[in-house]
């Protein structure tokens, strides 16, 4: 016989073996990392919890790095351009502004959004007035005027949501299209 284990040493030989990551492993491990900062990032200059210089940031890291890291940013900031789920339009363009100041080649896209998102402004906007208005007029019709009417809430009439959602499916196409070709120009 040449030697006998132990029971403990070969389980301490198996979980040698196991603890070891291969290269693709450490590789994934390493990709995961720098997605998890980029979206860290993202989320920072979203809360705009803190003054932050994108491109400082990014370049903390090495050129491959920042790939990962930028690539990871820009799909949180993508993903955070969604009328639906925004309480305000503020977020989509603060996430837009973040996407234009990842780089020059990102700025025309972001601009291309931005120039978007004014236009559902004003389509909103004017939804919003024509309902505003309605709701006076019934009002005025109940004779009910002056100091008793304050301020429309719109939000709260069912019109105005349905109207708004009726809108941002109207954009809600042009808007993939502008994430699609993001996403493109990113892992390019």
């Amino acid at each position: 016989m040449d030697e006998l284990k132990s029971a403990r040493e070969i389980a301490q030989e198996r979980a040698t073996r196991l603890g070891k990551l291969s290269v693709e492993e450490k590789k994934q491990r390493e990709r995961q990392r720098y997605r998890q900062i980029g979206q860290v990032l993202a989320q920072k200059w979203l809360d705009r919890s803190q003054k932050l210089d994108m491109a400082a940031e990014l370049n903390k890291h090495g050129e491959e790095n920042r790939d990962m890291v930028k690539q990871a940013i820009i799909e949180q900031l993508v993903e955070a351009v969604d009328l639906a789920a925004a309480q305000t339009i503020d977020g989509v363009k603060r996430a837009i502004e973040g996407i234009g100041s990842l780089g020059p080649e990102l700025q025309p896209k972001a601009e291309k959004m931005g120039e978007l998102v004014q236009e559902y402004e004003g389509a909103e906007r004017k939804i919003r007035q024509e309902l505003e208005s309605d709701c006076r007029e019934t009002l005025h019709r109940l004779r009910i005027s002056g100091a008793a009417v304050g301020d429309i809430n719109i939000e709260a009439n069912p019109q105005w949501q349905l109207a708004r959602q009726r809108l941002i499916e109207a954009f809600a196409p042009r808007f993939s299209d502008f994430k699609r070709e993001l996403t493109i120009v990113t892992q390019a």
